[in-house]
């Protein structure tokens, strides 16, 4: 369990290629909501790297130390970042109804490292984190999209958090998506409703440990 006494911290993962794209408005837009509610932020651009897929060679569940054996990438500084924060959020563009093939092999080894690692309770690094993914589309495959990013919270024990609509926004062009006003007022809406059930967790979290001592 990380700092009970630090703020509350949301970290973004950017699947896009294109660091300051629509992707990267509608993170901001999110960021912009947390800091007035007094949450942390981090900003991961992983759809930039060159992001190894997985191996499904096992070594991380025979390690046992969070992390994968592929070095080369950030990955496992990834990992780190998100064993010590309370919400995640995974956002993409739309690629032929999925996400990018950057986001779905930080996603398949994520999701591995997690599963091989679980505490002595039996739980993930990802368990009861507030988590949601985010998609940007053009013309359609949002909710897909969504269903492939959320299905790493599902199985890892993540609360996976739902807003008025699809968290996703529309957008073609570099800063369309901010024209969105639909997709503008679910990202405020999420980003308040994470932050309520981070909230939550925690004062879940605070109470057990005096419990405990």
């Amino acid at each position: 369990m990380h700092n009970l006494t630090k703020p509350l911290k949301v970290i973004a993962f950017n699947g896009s290629p294109n660091k300051n794209g629509n992707t990267f408005h509608l993170i901001q837009h999110m960021f912009k909501k947390f800091h007035q509610l007094k949450v942390e932020t981090e900003l991961v651009q992983i759809g930039s790297e060159k992001v190894s897929g997985c191996r499904a060679c096992g070594k991380c569940g025979e390690m046992k130390n969070y992390t994968c054996i592929i070095t080369k990438d950030s990955v496992n500084k990834s990992i780190e970042k998100i064993r010590n924060s309370d919400g995640i959020i995974l956002a993409t563009p739309v690629y032929l109804a999925g996400p990018t093939g950057r986001m779905k092999c930080f996603i398949d080894r994520v999701g591995l490292v997690a599963r091989q690692n679980y505490n002595e309770e039996g739980h993930s690094f990802l368990w009861h984190k507030a988590c949601s993914g985010v998609s940007v589309h053009a013309r359609g495959g949002a909710t897909n999209t969504l269903s492939q990013l959320n299905y790493l919270f599902s199985i890892c024990g993540g609360i996976t958090t739902g807003s008025i609509s699809w968290n996703y926004g529309v957008g073609k062009k570099p800063g369309d998506v901010l024209k969105d006003s639909i997709g503008l007022k679910n990202m405020d809406d999420l980003a308040t409703e994470m932050f309520n059930l981070m909230r939550m967790v925690r004062q879940d979290q605070l109470l057990s440990q005096e419990k405990e001592n």
